[in-house]
């Protein structure tokens, strides 16, 4: 997805999550933060959690994954 999407997609109210294994933190694109991603969650203790926190995520018909 490019920006141009991320952007048609932000202003039809979703919100954009990605994970960051490197800093085990989840990144989120939101209407209010186009131009770049900032932290929704932080603090998770592995890989596992970021995945399972995700897909919990996920679940909501607002979210999508980038």
């Amino acid at each position: 997805m490019n920006a141009k999407d991320q952007q048609k997609v932000l202003e039809a109210g979703f919100t954009i999550i990605r994970a960051d294994f490197t800093n085990l933190r989840i990144k989120e694109k939101t209407i209010h933060s186009i131009d770049g991603w900032c932290t929704f969650e932080k603090g998770f203790a592995s890989k596992a959690a970021v995945i399972r926190r995700m897909k919990a995520l996920l679940t909501d018909s607002q979210i999508i994954e980038d």
